[in-house]
């Protein structure tokens, strides 16, 4: 249902342009948002900005390196010159490549970080004193399960969790500005990228062990709108694991859960 929760709202959507960013984009025009998919890849968030404005949405599409401060400047530019206001954040961007500690080399580290970490740092430093002029914006970083439990690689678990750490300080910092900050942490969620996965041994797996098995994108796009709309104007500084029950429990096996044998 069209609620119109963001009639009115300019969003920004770091990686609008595919995947999860994507439906974020889609979702936010959908209930009346101005959206910015901002996208190192042009032609995916021009793509993605052409379907909301085909469908009668309000949309721009803009290029943009996310470890690049004069890219995101630039950004930041366009968004104000199209909308006069920034109003939400979403800082999605982001890359994943799985290495164990001794695998992970000197390249791979800076890559992840730079791009996990240092992307939501330098987006938000631009964005902020922006939301400060006018008392109110809401920032909503996409963390994963890998910040809270071991489950992918080192690099990805070490930028998810800082990103885990960011949320809080900034909640504090930016509470006196009216500037809410949150960030989502998706669990194991079916998408195209990883329907070979799902159909592996490995895939079916983490089925199985997940208490509500592999989630669904819709699943965490309701709660990154959630946490970007008014009903969440009390929640700051929090981390909302989108993840079937994943990191709530230690999943022991099937014959384990046969609890009253």
């Amino acid at each position: 249902m069209h609620r119109g929760r963001f009639i009115d709202r300019a969003i920004i959507v770091t990686g609008g342009g595919s995947g999860l960013g994507e439906d974020y984009s889609k979702a936010f025009a959908d209930e009346g948002g101005k959206v910015v998919c901002a996208d190192i890849d042009a032609a995916a968030a021009t793509r993605t900005a052409a379907a909301i404005t085909g469908m009668g949405g309000s949309a721009i599409a803009v290029s943009c390196d996310v470890t690049k401060p004069d890219q995101i400047q630039q950004m930041v530019e366009a968004v104000l010159q199209a909308f006069g206001r920034i109003d939400i954040l979403v800082n999605n961007a982001g890359v994943i490549r799985r290495r164990s500690l001794v695998g992970t080399t000197e390249e791979d580290w800076d890559r992840e970080i730079n791009i996990d970490l240092k992307g939501p740092f330098l987006c938000s430093r631009a964005v902020v004193p922006h939301m400060m002029e006018r008392h109110y914006g809401k920032i909503v970083n996409i963390s994963s399960v890998a910040g809270i439990v071991g489950c992918i690689s080192t690099a990805y678990a070490a930028s998810k969790a800082g990103i885990n750490g960011l949320t809080r300080q900034w909640a504090l910092e930016l509470a006196p500005h009216g500037i809410r900050v949150n960030s989502v942490a998706p669990g194991f969620t079916a998408t195209p990228i990883n329907a070979k996965l799902r159909a592996t041994p490995v895939g079916k797996h983490i089925g199985e062990s997940v208490p509500l098995g592999w989630g669904k994108p819709a699943d965490v796009t309701a709660a990154v709108l959630f946490l970007s709309a008014s009903e969440s104007d009390f929640i700051t500084g929090q981390t909302l694991a989108v993840d079937g029950g994943f990191t709530t429990t230690a999943d022991l096996g099937p014959e384990y859960r046969t609890f009253d044998k």
